[in-house]
């Protein structure tokens, strides 16, 4: 996993707003995590929010990375996707700013009168072949080859890589900027958020729609976000998906009563001999947990044969 995330339900100045990210690193994970624990510090310190100054703290942030010691001999990049989720107290309903670096995806599931709930997209993906993108990236002395910039990158937005980023430009200028494209919405209670990377969409997994009826069904029975959460990763999983896969779900009520003790559920295990990375990173999360690899793989197997009853249950009513 080059993935990471950040989730801040209060910020430390803005006390009514909330912060979550996700940062889709490739090429390691130096850049996504320096992003995720960074970046909600920084935008923190901005007197009120604004397109203007959130744009120039994202990067700023990236600027920051590339000019860190620890990293100077790093290629590491990230896309980015994050919401500043404010309450207005007056009206109940809360003003969501939606920033994008790349192409994971932000959605809005909007609850209708008649309970179903509607997709509407957050963010745009950022490709190397949209007209916009292309012109910068040629502006900039790069070219676009095979859908990649100079042949290289699928993004053409993102933190870090170094290598891509002319770095004699303006940061908004670069041929891969990190300059945010910012999308405002407004929720309600009824309403929740869907933030993931795109191992989640990749290869058409998943389409936005798709997606999101896949939750709301799955909230019909279920008010625990983690288990719906791992639910659309192990779906993505079954439908092909083999890019690493973060996702997140923010629902917009108080969440006072729903604190939870931190639990392990750990997911399919894949014992093939191609899957050797899998099976290392799976141990790892194991460990982190304070499992081995043996206790996830037992705790698995009890996990599939309560899924079995249960399933048995709903099929054989007594």
């Amino acid at each position: 996993m080059e993935d990471a995330h950040s989730i801040i339900l209060s910020m430390e100045k803005h006390p009514e707003s909330g912060f979550f990210g996700i940062f889709d690193g490739h090429s390691g994970s130096c850049c996504s995590k320096f992003v995720s624990d960074i970046l909600p510090k920084n935008l923190d310190q901005i007197t009120q929010w604004n397109d203007n100054d959130i744009a120039r703290i994202v990067m700023e942030t990236d600027q920051e990375f590339l000019d860190a010691d620890a990293y100077k001999n790093k290629d590491d990049g990230s896309a980015g996707i994050f919401t500043i989720a404010s309450l207005e107290e007056s009206t109940g309903k809360y003003h969501l700013l939606n920033a994008n670096i790349g192409d994971s995806r932000t959605v809005l599931a909007q609850k209708q009168a008649d309970g179903n709930y509607i997709a509407i997209t957050c963010t745009i993906d950022h490709k190397p072949t949209n007209d916009e993108e292309r012109r910068r990236i040629e502006d900039a002395g790069g070219t676009v080859q095979l859908s990649r910039v100079d042949g290289q990158l699928a993004l053409s937005r993102a933190f870090g890589d170094r290598m891509l980023k002319t770095l004699h430009l303006p940061p908004e200028k670069r041929k891969v900027t990190s300059n945010p494209e910012i999308i405002p919405e407004v929720a309600t209670k009824d309403d929740f958020l869907f933030l993931a990377c795109d191992g989640i969409y990749e290869g058409d997994v998943f389409h936005r729609d798709d997606v999101i009826k896949f939750i709301a069904d799955q909230l019909k029975h279920t008010d625990d976000l983690a288990s719906i959460c791992a639910a659309v990763l192990d779906e993505c999983l079954k439908r092909g998906s083999r890019d690493n896969m973060t996702a997140m779900i923010v629902q917009f009520v108080d969440g006072t009563s729903y604190v939870r003790e931190p639990e392990y559920i750990p997911g399919v295990y894949y014992s093939s001999e191609t899957d050797a990375k899998f099976q290392e990173a799976y141990a790892k999360d194991a460990q982190a947990a304070g499992y081995t690899l043996e206790q996830a793989l037992q705790k698995r197997t009890q996990i599939e044969e309560e899924e079995k009853k249960k399933n048995s249950a709903l099929h054989n009513p007594s």
